[in-house]
């Protein structure tokens, strides 16, 4: 029998949630890689504990006219992930909107994803930790916080089953 769980990958335009999912998916990164207008979905089906699960993951165009129609799909997900870009301080500052708006619509766990980690460099890194650190204790729904890379595909994987394992162990 075949489980399905829905799951929202949110955050602004530009972040990387296609790459993200490309990457997760069909271990393909595209440099040309187009933004998202409205809404797309991917799924990914395996095994965890003998069970098999369809997990069907929204990714939603981050420009804020499409933010809106977050709304009309979130209902009935499981948990969510929020992208941002290390790179863009702005997308950082953008994390809290969209926590915000996912509690509206709500309670669901949400691991916050930093992208493009392979662009940044060690000094400015541990100030962004800090600050995302901070927004992540003060947010009971917020399960951790990685950093990804999905051009060079460093811990895609690992933040994926990360969120797996913590939605199946917690209680109902």
């Amino acid at each position: 029998m075949r489980k399905t769980v829905k799951i929202v990958v949110s955050g602004d335009g530009g972040v990387g949630k296609t790459s993200f999912l490309n990457r997760l998916i069909y271990n393909h990164f595209d440099e040309e890689n187009e933004l998202t207008r409205g809404v797309d979905f991917f799924s990914k089906i395996i095994q965890v504990n003998g069970t098999e699960y369809n997990f069907i993951l929204w990714d939603f165009g981050g420009q804020k006219r499409f933010s809106e129609i977050v709304d009309n799909f979130v209902e009935g997900s499981l948990a969510a992930l929020i992208l941002f870009d290390l790179s863009r301080l702005s997308t950082l500052d953008r994390i809290l909107n969209w926590l915000n708006k996912l509690k509206e619509l709500g309670d669901i766990p949400i691991l916050l994803l930093g992208n493009k980690l392979d662009l940044m460099d060690r000094e400015n890194i541990k100030l962004i930790d800090d600050y995302v650190d901070q927004i992540a204790e003060q947010n009971e729904n917020v399960l951790e916080y990685i950093k990804i890379s999905s051009k060079t595909g460093y811990n895609i994987n690992q933040a994926f089953f990360m969120l797996i394992n913590k939605i199946s162990h917690a209680k109902p």
